[in-house]
């Protein structure tokens, strides 16, 4: 299949490699709109409309397939005016659970590199337990961290304490004391408030917008905390631009027709 790429992601490079293994072409941007299989738009940069103008959308095939990687209002609502395909990569819950193995071991990476202490027998709060939480907690863990995550609902609860991990509740957080605080929420849930008396306590969000922690404060707490958002793209690029890169193969292929 032919398509086309706008690389600002060094994810990308290594996205392409991937499609150009498994037989797919890529051409020109100016290549006409009604002779492609596949558009990938930037992956977070704005996307000129002047050249992708609504007429560049019209004249784009029904069985073609639109990807972002994040997700662009202006490619969404062309989309839907022109009933496409339209696929936001990462907003995909596969690729989210192959992205928390980069993920985890970026933030293990950082912990290493940040602290004077051993991840073993660090005390580690991780707020929330969905995919990135859940992975990191279990790879945290198994290096003898003590490891409690901080959820609302009685289901991740019981989720956490099977794996083996300690559960705390937000009305709770106030009498327990931790080395690390990790938030993978994009919600505020520990207020500045919360955090004020805790200094020398090593904060990290790996949240996406709008993130979770009060940041500036954690600096001024602990200089090492630090907002570690998008992790694939930076410690394992490779990894990261293959996993886009199958999920789109896959895609290409007809495992899924539907976006959105």
């Amino acid at each position: 299949m032919k398509g086309i790429i706008f690389i600002d992601d060094k994810r990308y490079r290594h996205t392409q490699n991937y499609l150009e293994r498994t037989g797919h072409e890529f051409c020109s941007h100016t290549e006409p709109a009604r002779n492609l299989d596949f558009v990938i738009f930037p992956f977070a940069a704005e996307i000129n409309t002047a050249t992708f103008s609504n007429d560049f959308f019209a004249d784009l095939r029904q069985d073609v397939q639109v990807f972002s990687g994040i997700r662009h209002s202006y490619v969404c609502d062309n989309c839907k005016l022109h009933d496409l395909n339209y696929h936001v990569l990462m907003d995909d819950k596969t690729i989210a659970a192959k992205n928390a193995v980069p993920t985890s071991e970026g933030v293990i990476a950082y912990l290493v590199q940040s602290r004077d202490k051993t991840i073993a027998g660090s005390r580690v709060l991780i707020v929330g337990y969905g995919i990135c939480g859940r992975d990191l907690a279990l790879r945290l863990h198994g290096l003898g961290a003590d490891v409690t995550t901080l959820v609302r609902r009685d289901e991740k609860a019981r989720e956490a304490r099977s794996d083996g991990v300690s559960v705390t509740f937000l009305q709770q957080f106030d009498g327990l004391d931790f080395d690390i605080i990790i938030n993978t929420v994009p919600a505020t849930v520990l207020t500045a408030q919360m955090l004020e008396n805790r200094a020398d306590v090593l904060f990290i969000d790996i949240a996406s917008r709008p993130y979770g922690l009060d940041m500036e404060l954690c600096k001024r707490l602990n200089p090492h905390s630090a907002l570690l958002s998008g992790i694939p793209g930076k410690y394992a690029v490779k990894t990261a631009g293959e996993i886009l890169g199958e999920h789109i193969h896959q895609i290409l292929g007809g495992a899924q027709n539907n976006g959105y």
